[in-house]
């Protein structure tokens, strides 16, 4: 049997590596990793970019593998492409570890494209501070984040995504101000702005979000669709309903998720219709919703209850 030095040597040098080979990255043992970060930096830059797309894949495919330490290492690839591949890689990965890394990355990384990425990922630890489960101080986390969402040199993508992940700091007036400023900015500013509503659970903006549920523009009915959902805003039922038939698809996929968040009668009946769509990926995420609205109806039986294919809208009342 091939060692973990063989495999890794083919696996680095080899031009044409396949996918399923990469398994034995899986959940590196402490010599190994060290094996690994040496030999990383020598392979060439098109194989390291191939490497950690397709671990990404594997990963997406198979719950049991796990890359986060292949992915911790090329979080300090040379090359940003691979870079941010592995901050994608590392999408649920809450660790302190991974939070000292993105940190300065959010600040300091040369490539916007990575920056933009690191303050996406920080929503996760924003998250987890909003719940009084911090992997690190609270403000230190909310400091880089101010920091890079006022920075008039930093890029426009990267500041608005700060504003998305300071969103969960319910309460802070500093960071309400940031999104009505964010809002008032329009645009892709206003999209993020929209989304952070939604994050801060704050009824000071239910008002915005049910008016950009008739907005023109699809992607902002989208945040806002999503943005009802997660404030649970019982009035824009209405609109979310009408939604799910809407000509952007990418719309009524958050409509439908915002049902099921909101849940009763009238959200039952509109995802049952989704249910009856062509659209294989409409009908996935109805019958998700439809999971979502009974579970939160009934948690106690809701085993017995998922156990059918197909829920029919009259079994939720």
């Amino acid at each position: 049997m091939a060692t973990f030095h063989e495999k890794l040597t083919n696996a680095t040098q080899g031009p044409n590596i396949k996918t399923a080979s990469l398994r034995f990255l899986s959940d590196l043992a402490s010599a190994d990793r060290s094996t690994f970060r040496d030999a990383w930096p020598s392979a060439p830059v098109t194989l390291r970019r191939k490497i950690v797309a397709d671990l990404v894949i594997l990963a997406e495919d198979n719950i049991d593998l796990n890359f986060r330490h292949v992915f911790l290492t090329a979080l300090e690839d040379i090359d940003p492409q691979v870079r941010l591949t592995a901050v994608e890689g590392l999408y649920e990965d809450e660790s302190k570890l991974l939070l000292n890394r993105l940190l300065p990355m959010l600040r300091k990384d040369p490539d916007l494209a990575v920056r933009e990425a690191v303050a996406k990922a920080m929503g996760r630890f924003t998250y987890l501070a909003h719940c009084e489960k911090p992997v690190a101080p609270r403000d230190r986390i909310r400091a880089a984040l101010i920091e890079s969402a006022t920075d008039d040199m930093e890029d426009d993508d990267v500041k608005r995504r700060s504003v998305e992940a300071l969103g969960y700091f319910h309460g802070d007036k500093e960071v309400q101000e940031l999104i009505a400023e964010a809002y008032h900015e329009g645009d892709t500013y206003a999209e993020s702005a929209v989304f952070a509503m939604g994050r801060s659970m704050d009824d000071r903006w239910a008002p915005t979000i049910l008016e950009e549920l008739h907005n023109d523009s699809a992607p902002m009915r989208y945040e806002a669709a999503r943005a009802a959902g997660e404030m649970l805003l019982e009035d824009a039922l209405a609109d979310l309903v009408r939604m799910t038939e809407d000509p952007d698809t990418e719309v009524v996929l958050a409509a439908v998720w915002s049902l099921g968040q909101i849940g009763g009668k009238a959200a039952s009946q509109a995802l049952g219709r989704v249910l009856k769509s062509e659209n294989p990926a409409l009908r996935e995420a109805a019958q998700e919703a439809l999971d979502e609205l009974l579970f939160n109806a009934d948690p106690l039986n809701v085993a017995a209850k998922l156990a059918s294919p197909k829920l029919p809208p009259e079994s939720l009342n």
